[in-house]
């Protein structure tokens, strides 16, 4: 997933993501200075800050790690004035990335398959696949599927990400960017990748709040896909985004 550094001299950072922004920005006070972040993405997100420092005092060991909830302004750190007669230089690098790093997975949760019930497709590739499910996306299940299969929510939660405007897919890495896909945030911070979908495949919108085994779309074969299937994954946070095995 997407993530950035960004030099904070004396201006504000600002930096977009898919469907929001993270700022960060400061505010000087008559004997500190605050730095605050402000997410307004759908999805919480970690942020990494360090700085550096003359003359000033951090109230927060640094380099420091925390999360930002969706839709939310927090204060990240305080730095104290060490004399408030002399000057003083600050200059802050920070990064972001999708998810709360501190979120914890509930194991005991089996998820629905994500087609009807009663039908039956083969899984074409699983976990640690050797074509394409490595690396962060080593956990990942294909089910091969005709095109305009229905698929449902495999668990309730949050439509965060989407897209279905793309009618391009193909078997070479440069077809990835035209992915159509569905990413559903679970309330105990993890989320669920439904992709390849079909080209206007999509029967949800950002911001819904849905339930287990709810319609959201349509397979298809859109982005890098050899063929018409479902690519479904969990993912969390973890130095970025990374998926993990689930039930």
């Amino acid at each position: 997933m997407k993530s950035f550094w960004v030099i904070l001299f004396l201006l504000t950072g600002f930096l977009s993501l898919d469907n929001g922004t993270v700022e960060v920005f400061r505010i000087e006070k008559e004997e500190h200075i605050e730095l605050h972040a402000r997410n307004t993405n759908l999805y919480p997100v970690t942020i990494e800050l360090d700085a550096d420092i003359d003359k000033l005092e951090p109230q927060k060991k640094l380099p420091l790690v925390d999360f930002l909830p969706a839709s939310s302004n927090r204060l990240l750190v305080r730095f104290t004035y060490k004399d408030l007669k002399e000057g003083w230089n600050l200059s802050t690098r920070y990064r972001y990335y999708m998810g709360n790093i501190f979120a914890r997975h509930n194991d005991s949760f089996a998820y629905r398959l994500p087609f009807p019930i009663g039908e039956t497709y083969k899984v074409d590739q699983g976990f640690d696949g050797s074509f394409s499910h490595y690396g962060d996306s080593r956990h990942a299940l294909d089910f091969n599927m005709p095109t305009g299969t229905e698929i449902y929510a495999a668990r309730s939660g949050k439509v965060v990400m989407m897209e279905e405007k793309n009618n391009r897919g193909g078997g070479s890495e440069d077809m990835m960017p035209y992915a159509n896909f569905i990413t559903i945030l679970h309330d105990d911070g993890t989320f669920a990748d439904y992709s390849h979908l079909k080209h206007q495949g999509v029967e949800v919108r950002l911001g819904q709040e849905v339930r287990t085994g709810q319609l959201i779309g349509y397979s298809g074969a859109t982005g890098y896909a050899t063929g018409p299937h479902l690519h479904f994954t969990i993912k969390k946070a973890k130095e970025e985004v990374a998926s993990f095995p689930y039930r």
